[in-house]
């Protein structure tokens, strides 16, 4: 049984670097779009039995039901993007048996179904492995495994680095794929400016025409 991940933020907290050229509604509504699109490609791709995201948002589970996912409750006792990840990541491994778990972002609107194959594809076989794509800043977009709790969460700066580290010195292979669209995230306003002519999911696509047609009307 193979399980995708998503960690997502309050609603209310996400993107806060963008503060400067999106209000809140506007950022609840991107996210949303770009979760959107990275279960959806999730789905489209047929790897999964189940496709998680953990928050501690209702409306993020309410929406995440909506697409076919299993949300899982954040416990309120948690701190941080790490101990969320390991909350999921035990309780998929344990709760519902999976035995791999592949972690994405929910900022990577670019994905598509053959990019969700080819990480999962790289990751066939029996022996403990783990697979990675990194971000444009040397972050983590792709971190899968076998079995799902192969390594503990290294989320945070260079935590490309830290991950790959973590797996070889647990003495399991690392397979490390390159992606373009993997690679790219949105983070900062030059994010939104190149999100605007890249090749998004449909529901990121649709905020992004909204947007336009809103700016069109009050210059």
């Amino acid at each position: 049984m193979r399980a995708a991940l998503i960690p997502m933020k309050e609603l209310s907290q996400a993107k806060m670097r963008l503060a400067d050229v999106l209000d809140r509604a506007q950022r609840a509504e991107l996210t949303l779009a770009m979760l959107s699109d990275v279960i959806v490609a999730c789905r489209e791709s047929g790897c999964f039995d189940e496709i998680a995201v953990i928050s501690n948002d209702s409306d993020v589970a309410w929406h995440v039901r909506e697409l076919g996912g299993r949300p899982l409750s954040e416990p309120a006792t948690l701190s941080g993007l790490n101990e969320s990840l390991t909350f999921g990541q035990r309780y998929l491994g344990r709760r519902v048996a999976v035995d791999e778990l592949v972690i994405l972002p929910a900022d990577i609107p670019l994905l598509q179904p053959e990019d969700v194959r080819a990480g999962v594809d790289a990751l066939a076989g029996e022996a403990p492995r783990v697979v990675l794509i990194r971000s444009r800043d040397n972050g983590t977009n792709m971190l899968a495994m076998r079995p799902p709790e192969a390594i503990e969460m290294r989320f945070g700066r260079d935590s490309a680095d830290a991950h790959r580290a973590a797996a070889e010195a647990a003495g399991i292979e690392v397979i490390e794929l390159t992606s373009e669209r993997l690679a790219f995230d949105v983070d900062a306003p030059q994010d939104l400016d190149e999100l605007a002519t890249a090749a998004c999911g449909a529901a990121t696509a649709g905020w992004l025409a909204a947007r336009a047609h809103y700016a069109a009307e009050h210059p």
